[in-house]
């Protein structure tokens, strides 16, 4: 979440319906198009402007999404190549990789990243 700064205007009109039921047909088809469209700019001639109020405000604004970016080595366990199921500068297809199997191979690739102390407390585990 970032802050932005800005103008918060507010624009206080009265839009009269009339009497009529053309008459009211009218400003309703107005104010339905103004907010269909988005733009007021009919709707604002048509109304009468009472008062226009504006001050300087400060909201919170999302984040653009950042790139995810994959380690250049597998010192991390991330890896390069279709071994690893990503591929760099990438997001993961996450569809994809639960449908592919990694297989024994993989796995054992795996365990030479382990550090030795979490090995142990594996087969510790298993036993």
């Amino acid at each position: 979440m970032a802050n932005q700064t800005g103008i918060a205007i507010t624009i206080k009109a009265f839009l009269p319906t009339g009497k009529t039921l053309d008459e009211q047909f009218a400003a309703l088809s107005i104010v339905k198009d103004a907010h269909s469209t988005g733009d007021y700019s009919a709707l604002l001639k048509a109304a009468g402007v009472e008062e226009v109020k504006t001050e300087q405000k400060t909201r919170r604004i999302e984040d653009q999404p950042q790139t995810r970016q994959e380690p250049a080595s597998g010192a991390e366990g991330g890896g390069e190549g279709p071994a690893s199921g990503f591929t760099t500068g990438a997001a993961p297809d996450l569809a994809d990789a639960a449908h592919t199997d990694p297989g024994p191979a993989t796995s054992a690739a795996a365990d030479a990243d382990v550090p030795e102390f979490l090995k142990k407390d594996k087969k510790s585990k298993a036993a």
